[in-house]
């Protein structure tokens, strides 16, 4: 049996198919995948899947590339994939919509899975949403699996990062793997979710007080007025420049494959929610994760120690480095014991988690 998954969403969304994805190929399916060129690297090296498609989004296409070019190819992806026959094509969105469902048709599988509430004649099984903000993302993906007489419990997610460009970026810039080794991933695409660059550099300040330790620094590379894919070079420079700490690493990642790499060097990750979170989740990493206006029950970190502060006016400003630090103080001490206390701060709330 072969079955199509479309991931055409966003880097997070698309690291919490991987559970499904292995529930499928446990199940006796042969899993192929269409991505996209922003998300497919999420993809690379996952022994669950035997192809991916990788097109290119019309607004992702590099300066001078035309649009006849990225059409012509995705016209070649799809007579690849229809010469496949697939035997079903799962949206992996949290409700289908028509430009993941444009796939599944154009496939020409004969059974077309999907979650939502408004039905379409292409979609053979729609799965019925549960109520708002009771199941986290990976969750309700299983659910597709019951058209499919496959009965799994959600795993971990799958992410691995390439042991070559691990050890390349740790020479590179003298990673220490006997230190401590803390990631402060500064950035965040929702306005609601940036925490201030005051407060990384507080915290950087009372973990580095602390005691021997490496901070890797970590954010989205290039210009904050970039159109395409704003970034946070300016914003990391001033970090690194106020902090004035030998023991703060900043790491430059151009690539998706070079922040995975990055990010497997950390112990311990502080982060807004976002797709570098699901990417320190996917590696196993215990995480401080900061919450604005996003869902924890459906966002939180996937089957990882973390702990999940989250602002009560949906506004990550309002959390002081000190909660962050007192929490990273918690993973510490308690990372793989027993479920941490339900609330550390006043300020705002807290939620600890082993997964």
């Amino acid at each position: 049996m072969r079955a199509l998954v479309v991931c055409r969403d966003n880097i997070g969304d698309t690291l919490l198919t991987t559970p499904l994805i292995k529930a499928l190929a446990n199940g006796g399916y042969t899993v192929d995948v269409v991505a996209n060129s922003y998300n497919a690297a999420i993809l690379t090296g996952n022994p669950d899947i035997r192809r991916v498609y990788i097109y290119k989004k019309s607004h992702h296409r590099a300066r001078g590339e035309s649009l006849l070019r990225i059409f012509l190819h995705r016209l070649h992806i799809i007579w690849n994939i229809r010469r496949i026959h697939y035997d079903i094509a799962i949206i992996a969105k949290s409700r289908w919509d028509k430009r993941f469902l444009k796939w599944c048709i154009m496939s020409g599988a004969p059974k077309v899975i999907a979650l939502g509430v408004d039905p379409h004649p292409a979609i053979t099984e729609l799965v019925p949403l549960p109520a708002p903000h009771t199941e986290h993302l990976v969750q309700l993906f299983h659910r597709m699996l019951a058209p499919l007489g496959i009965q799994a419990v959600a795993g971990p997610l799958h992410l691995f990062a390439d042991p070559t460009k691990v050890a390349t970026l740790a020479q590179q810039y003298g990673v220490d793997n006997r230190l401590p080794i803390l990631g402060l991933q500064i950035s965040a695409r929702r306005v609601l979710q940036r925490w201030p660059e005051a407060n990384f550099i507080a915290l950087a300040q009372m973990v580095a007080a602390m005691g021997p330790c490496q901070i890797i620094l970590l954010w989205s590379p290039g210009a904050a007025d970039n159109p395409t894919h704003p970034g946070d070079d300016t914003m990391a420079a001033r970090i690194v420049a106020a902090c004035n700490l030998p023991c703060l690493i900043p790491i430059p990642t151009r690539t998706l494959e070079e922040l995975i790499g990055a990010m497997e060097l950390c112990g311990r990750v502080v982060t807004s929610d976002g797709g570098a979170m699901h990417i320190a989740a996917g590696l196993g990493k215990s995480i401080v994760a900061l919450f604005g206006d996003s869902d924890p029950v459906c966002w939180a970190p996937w089957q990882v120690p973390y702990i999940l502060l989250a602002a009560p006016d949906h506004n990550v400003v309002n959390i002081a480095p000190l909660e962050v630090f007192q929490a990273l103080q918690h993973l510490e001490h308690d990372g793989e014991s027993a479920p941490l206390p339900i609330s550390i701060s006043t300020s705002c709330s807290a939620v600890a988690n082993h997964g």
